[in-house]
């Protein structure tokens, strides 16, 4: 039996595991998200609605956009995926308020504003994993789990 220290230990058993079986680069993007989310000042809005877990609905190859919906106390994101090839999104507030939305995907942030019916949009997006940031012109600030496209 050989003296080894826990870290090294452990260590060893990573580098075995990663060998094996590395996760998804959309699991370590979403595991950090969820990471970095802790302690920040922002509401999460909790899926509340994929169409795409909807068995009915989910075809591999079918046209039908994608439609998405998150809630969090007094307001809820709805979203859509309107183009897969293009990875175009649509989304409103509901009730509808002016607010900025942040589309965070890596280290990249896109911004759009909000309409007077709420409505805001994203197009030409690479495909990963992303999370909303909403903030309203009340000061509200709320963070959607993360996503993939």
């Amino acid at each position: 039996m050989t003296d080894r220290s826990d870290a090294e230990l452990i260590d060893a058993l990573q580098r075995a595991l990663e060998a094996v079986d590395t996760p998804p680069a959309h699991v370590v993007a979403h595991a950090q998200d969820a990471f970095v989310w802790q302690g920040i000042d922002a509401e999460l809005a909790e899926l509340i609605y994929d169409s795409q877990a909807d068995t009915a609905t989910a075809v591999r190859g079918s046209d039908a956009a994608r439609e998405i919906t998150f809630r969090a106390p007094g307001i809820e994101i709805e979203v859509m995926i309107v183009s897969e090839q293009q990875r175009s999104i649509v989304g409103q507030l509901v009730p509808s308020q002016d607010a900025t939305v942040d589309l965070h995907q890596g280290d990249d942030v896109v911004r759009s504003t909000t309409d007077s019916l709420g409505r805001f949009s994203f197009d030409r997006l690479r495909p990963g994993a992303i999370k909303l940031v909403v903030v309203t012109a009340a000061g509200m600030r709320i963070q959607t789990e993360g996503l993939t496209i």
